[in-house]
């Protein structure tokens, strides 16, 4: 899930226009302002009771046109510059995390059913419940996505276990959501490289597979030779791995097993896609 902002957003290209007609109003105003000259009186000049004010001189109002020119295109580069630098932000540093990404099923479901307070009460449970979870394992980074959230963790076991206690827990102890359902989740790990701005958001390929692995349906599966596949895809409650995630695990004696391999979308080839089994974790 990056969020690169590669364009300038609407309001800078309405600024820079406002800063063109701005500068020009003022070098026009500069050549209004200009004082007339003043006009010589001779001995035995008849002086009449109004002045005669000559009109600007033609070459003086281009001096002034010229420079309100000069004063916008400064303005509009300099803004431009101070754009650019505010919102193409380049890393600031590179992390080896785990990310792990949570989504609420059925939300639009929950607010046209059952009316946008309670799918906001869903939200609001799910969110305090895998903040919960994940304080526990040393989150380092957390950021709402609308109807579930993105972590990130030092190591695939400490995410493997938030997202193990998150869905335990809605088992085990389910959030009063009457009149509505119960809340039931998705849910994906992935292992790589992960970018840092200057802020500490995270980016990269390995946040957008965790969102595309979590999204992931039955239809995406595929029969490969060779391959373990489930014989049904689990389509809620569970939880989702890429390869580098599920190696990461293996070493940790954590209880996966291969779900059998797709296509995600936005990526090249097939990947194999691991469960947690988060039930026996």
């Amino acid at each position: 899930m990056t969020r690169e902002r590669l364009r300038e957003p609407f309001g800078a290209r309405r600024s820079a226009a406002a800063a063109v007609l701005l500068a020009c109003v003022l070098g026009a105003g500069a050549v209004a302002a200009q004082p007339a000259p003043a006009m010589r009186h001779e001995p035995g000049m008849a002086m009449s009771g109004t002045a005669q004010t000559p009109a600007p001189f033609y070459g003086e109002w281009t001096f002034h046109v010229l420079v309100g020119v000069i004063a916008a295109t400064a303005g509009v580069l300099g803004h431009r510059a101070w754009t650019r630098r505010r919102w193409r932000r380049a890393p600031a540093g590179v992390v080896i995390e785990a990310v792990l990404v949570v989504d609420l099923v059925d939300s639009t479901l929950l607010a046209t059913h059952h009316g946008d307070e309670l799918a906001m009460r869903a939200r609001n449970l799910l969110e305090r419940r895998a903040l919960e979870a994940a304080n526990a394992q040393g989150v380092t980074f957390v950021e709402n996505t609308g109807d579930g959230c993105m972590m990130a963790f030092p190591s695939v076991p400490s995410a493997s276990q938030a997202a193990s206690t998150l869905l335990r827990g809605l088992r085990d102890r389910p959030p009063d959501m009457t009149p509505g359902p119960a809340l039931e989740v998705r849910a994906a790990i992935t292992y790589g490289q992960i970018l840092l701005d200057s802020r500490g958001s995270r980016h990269g390929a390995s946040i957008n597979e965790a969102f595309r692995l979590m999204s992931v349906n039955g239809d995406a599966f595929v029969i490969v030779e060779r391959e373990e596949r489930l014989t049904e895809i689990p389509d809620r409650n569970r939880v989702f791995l890429n390869e580098d995630a599920a190696n990461e695990l293996g070493a940790a004696q954590v209880p996966i097993r291969q779900a059998g391999v797709c296509r995600l979308k936005g990526f090249s080839g097939f990947h194999r896609v691991y469960e947690l089994r988060w039930n026996e974790a």
